[in-house]
């Protein structure tokens, strides 16, 4: 049984002993040989080898700092900070959990919350096994569970799963990088053989290994589980190449069944889809698909109409086949959407234009659409299956590269309506509506591929 210092006797003079300003002092001279003693503390700061037992009400009352220590909203926001100042993910993982296990009958029920703001799938795979679905406080949550799946299907998918979560920290290590792969020159004749990361933050570019005797144009080019594959190109090639973000080096993969040029190829549901195209003669309808894991490509079901140079993009699931030139060379406003799960394709709403030479993205279940030598940004819901317009772009553009980098559409380059390759640069920021003009590229180019993945800055 602890004795309780006694406290103080009030100052003569101070007549109102909860009022006066006397009755503040004598609190923290109390307070003050509590912590002395230990009586009634309840956290200890630890320091230079030393301990201090401290009262967590005292500690909140005067500092910010310790607030977002103790309170259930401070550490949740603290958690979701994309400037969290910290060089790995499972370090926000283990602050998160030593919170909650430092009172854990009282904790546990905001362990959902709190988890919710620890990007899982930017953990290692290994420590997720081990030390994430092996944890018994986890296993007991059955709301976290969801969680959990989605870091797991991250792992296994790529970051299509999970775009939000999966977006590196500004002072990790990583970051989201967008990486331009080869092209046509100004005029058009020269096919580039570069391929280049660009750190839009830093505004930075760093040169990537160029792919193996790759001169050609109009090939497709995707990213999966953060490797790139480019596919086909100018004239029918079959050959399919993957970057290996972890190697740092171009490994040829298998072939497509069909050689192909002014197709696309997208990532759902960790596969692989070649869709139509061009083989010099006629427009394509096939759609192969791609298992990273066998490294086998199928043939799928066929588009209901032959298109090249149409613009596709995934979206929950599906795959979405928008505008194109069919078979007779006339450009079509169709929107084909194929389901991956039943090998199924439907049509859409039509497009508000008839176009080629498109480029498509999704971000936050909308696809975004650009090219075609116009100058506007279109949307796509494809949950109300319903058009609209985001922005106007200065100047028109077609064969441009279009991909999502830190949460915002980024237009790169293209040709313009004089027929020559740019080296332009637009974001647009779907949370603010603002569209804005960014450092131009390193050359002007056209036809080139464009992808986002994360990579080391160090590199």
């Amino acid at each position: 049984m602890w004795e309780a210092p006694e406290p103080e006797e009030p100052e003569p003079g101070c007549e109102l002993p909860c009022a006066a300003s006397c009755h503040a002092q004598r609190v923290l001279q109390t307070l003050n040989a509590y912590r002395r003693s230990g009586t009634l503390t309840d956290v200890v700061l630890r320091a230079g080898g030393r301990d201090f037992p401290c009262h967590r009400a005292a500690l909140s009352a005067g500092s910010a700092y310790f607030r977002s220590l103790f309170a259930p909203e401070e550490v949740a926001a603290l958690l979701a900070d994309p400037a969290l100042g910290v060089a790995r993910e499972e370090a926000v993982f283990e602050a998160a959990m030593r919170w909650v296990r430092h009172d854990a009958p009282a904790r546990r029920g905001q362990l959902r919350r709190l988890l919710e703001h620890v990007r899982l799938p930017l953990l290692a795979p290994a420590y997720f096994l081990e030390k994430v679905e092996a944890d018994e406080l986890l296993q007991a949550c059955g709301d976290c569970r969801p969680l959990l799946l989605e870091a797991r299907a991250c792992f296994i998918l790529g970051r299509e799963a999970s775009a939000l979560r999966a977006r590196p920290r500004r002072f990790m290590d990583l970051a989201e990088v967008i990486v331009v792969i080869g092209g046509c020159d100004r005029k058009g004749l020269l096919k580039l053989p570069f391929a280049d990361a660009y750190h839009p933050e830093s505004q930075r570019w760093t040169s990537l290994p160029s792919l193996p005797g790759y001169t050609r144009s109009e090939f497709a080019a995707c990213a999966l589980r953060n490797d790139i594959y480019v596919s086909g190109g100018h004239i029918n090639s079959r050959d399919v190449w993957m970057f290996s973000s972890h190697l740092h080096t171009w490994i040829k993969v298998a072939s497509l069944h069909q050689g192909r040029w002014r197709h696309k190829m997208v990532a759902v549901q960790g596969q692989l889809f070649a869709v139509g195209g061009f083989d010099g003669l006629r427009r394509l309808s096939s759609v192969e698909c791609y298992d990273p894991f066998s490294n086998t490509w199928a043939v799928t079901a066929p588009l209901p109409e032959a298109v090249s140079s149409a613009a596709v993009a995934p979206c929950a699931g599906q795959l979405f086949v928008i505008g194109g030139a069919r078979q007779d060379g006339v450009n079509t406003n169709k929107v084909q959407c194929f389901d991956p799960k039943e090998d199924q394709w439907s049509l859409r709403s039509p497009a508000p234009f008839s176009q080629r030479c498109l480029e498509a993205v999704s971000l936050e279940d909308t696809i975004y659409v650009v090219g075609g030598l116009m100058n506007k940004i279109f949307t796509y819901d494809p949950g109300t299956d319903v058009w609209g317009e985001a922005a106007v772009l200065p100047s028109p553009v077609e064969s441009c590269g279009m991909t999502v980098c830190d949460g915002k559409v980024h237009i790169l380059g293209g040709r313009d309506d004089h027929g020559e390759s740019t080296n332009k640069v637009f974001t647009f920021d779907p949370s603010s509506g603002q569209l804005e003009a960014q450092p131009s590229l390193q050359r002007c180019t056209s036809s080139h591929g464009c992808v986002t993945i994360i990579q080391s800055l160090s590199r």
